[in-house]
């Protein structure tokens, strides 16, 4: 039986959530608590809905003549993507072999480097890092958790020679 995913919500043809047209699939549950967060209805694990890797690929591929004329693909966001690593894995694994282009949009808070991570990391063509504040006392009141595995992450992905954009800082003009 295949790995279950847990999702919010999906969005068809985004344009800020990676390059080209992508679709966009928000994965439920988040371990941060931004003051800010415009998708607060993420946040927990046990909300949304249960979906299998084919309802996902199916629902992408119908999108692919505006994915492949605009250089897009589909993103992984949240909520928290990572938290289901090894259903997002099956997933962009699923989508390559539609040649379709994968990005994980993460914010780094992993609790645990395991071989998962690594396979989702290899299964991902983009990664961009959503690092919220990076002076740590301003992220702790923004967030509720330090900027530290964010941080450690941001390395982990260098060390990797992963292919990323600049981390965005989401909050950078933003102080308590």
């Amino acid at each position: 039986m295949s790995v279950l995913g847990r999702i919010h919500s999906f969005e068809s043809c985004g344009t800020v959530d990676g390059p080209g047209i992508r679709f966009i699939v928000f994965f439920q549950g988040c371990l941060m608590r931004c003051l800010y967060c415009h998708n607060r209805d993420t946040w927990d694990t046990h909300g949304g809905k249960e979906v299998t890797v084919e309802e996902l690929v199916k629902e992408a591929v119908t999108y692919r003549h505006f994915m492949n004329a605009s250089g897009g693909g589909v993103t992984a966001s949240g909520g928290e993507a990572i938290l289901q690593a090894e259903f997002v894995r099956d997933w962009f694994r699923a989508c390559h072999e539609e040649g379709i282009h994968t990005c994980l949009d993460t914010n780094g808070f992993v609790r645990r480097y395991d071989p998962v991570i690594d396979e989702l990391l290899d299964a991902t063509d983009l990664v961009m890092l959503d690092l919220k504040q990076m002076d740590d006392s301003v992220h702790q009141n923004l967030v509720g958790v330090s900027n530290h595995r964010t941080l450690e992450f941001a390395r982990y992905l260098a060390k990797r020679n992963q292919k990323n954009l600049d981390p965005l800082c989401g909050c950078a003009g933003l102080v308590r």
